[in-house]
């Protein structure tokens, strides 16, 4: 049997270009030889190519040509977080030549990215959350709206991936530099209310179409919470799975799958929460995880039973179908 062509995009523009690159070499890494064959293809700002000969994309039908022959891939694994993947930018273009790729779609992608939007599409589920206020262009919070929210809050480019630009504020002063930062990497920026509670993630699939939850991690970040540096440099304790009773897990378990399945989600995304006041809230929704064999959805699969190469292979399955 042939095996089927993948195409392990990656790279990228933006600020989390060195994490895409980690995922995607533990895609390469991982995939199954026997089921597989893969090339990482990367986009720079000037071009997309092939990594190992050079070749350029031919993006009329996302082609290359190494050695005189034509390559054609039959699915694409996107590994690259932020734009143009997270925003959902680069699936139009995917769904355009009727070619299947790993990730949610062009509209979940883009509402997920916008954590506002998300927030608000949520809300009318009834999905807890902290409360929250939008600002735009350079616009600084008001004192009606502070006092909704108290301090402390947290600061957030409202479009950006990887938890850069995100500040704590503990009064007026530090929340003018937390936003005048944080609008640095957008031009919307979201103001939140601070929830005291432990903080957990939760990746969720889909096996042969069925909604499935793994098993959930504590996060206990050294910094002041889950910043990049928690995420990506090792400045966090992650427990898999989680030390908590199996009714709070049961819990955090189905509430991930729900928002999994409101947003219509595909392929493999992480929900991440807060456990306030015995509630879990949602904290933020990632349709594009890191990976590698530090990252929280690999060490959940693991914790399930799954080795990496058996993940990849559900995430592809699942995501198969144009």
């Amino acid at each position: 049997m042939d095996k089927i062509k993948i195409a392990i995009v990656t790279g990228g523009l933006r600020e989390e270009r060195v994490i895409s690159l980690k995922s995607a070499e533990f895609i390469e890494k991982n995939l199954n030889p026997k089921k597989y064959q893969s090339r990482v293809i990367l986009l720079d700002s000037n071009k997309w190519y092939d990594r190992d000969s050079g070749a350029e994309v031919d993006k009329n039908d996302f082609s290359i040509e190494v050695n005189g022959v034509r390559l054609n891939f039959d699915q694409v694994y996107l590994a690259i977080h932020g734009s143009p993947v997270e925003d959902g930018k680069i699936q139009g273009y995917f769904d355009l030549l009727g070619l299947p790729y790993s990730t949610c779609d062009t509209f979940t992608s883009a509402l997920s990215f916008n954590k506002q939007a998300t927030k608000n599409f949520l809300a009318a589920f009834g999905i807890p959350m902290a409360p929250s206020v939008l600002l735009k262009n350079g616009r600084m919070p008001e004192k009606a709206e502070m006092e909704s929210l108290g301090f402390p809050v947290f600061v957030k480019p409202n479009q950006h991936g990887s938890s850069f630009g995100i500040s704590r504020a503990d009064n007026w002063n530090e929340l003018q530099d937390s936003c005048a930062h944080a609008y640095s990497f957008d031009r919307e920026v979201v103001v939140e209310a601070y929830m005291e509670g432990r903080e957990f993630s939760c990746g969720v699939v889909k096996k042969k179409g069925k909604t499935l939850a793994l098993p959930v991690t504590e996060i206990i970040p050294e910094t002041e919470f889950f910043d990049y540096a928690a995420k990506y440099e090792h400045k966090s304790e992650e427990i898999t799975p989680a030390e908590i009773s199996d009714s709070e897990s049961a819990s955090c378990r189905q509430l991930a799958g729900n928002i999994y399945d409101l947003m219509n989600c595909r392929g493999m995304v992480r929900v991440d929460f807060i456990l306030n006041q015995g509630i879990f809230k949602m904290l933020e929704l990632n349709t594009v995880p890191g990976l590698s064999p530090e990252s929280i959805i690999p060490a959940q699969a693991w914790a399930l039973g799954w080795s990496y190469t058996e993940f990849l292979d559900i995430v592809i399955e699942d995501t198969s179908k144009k």
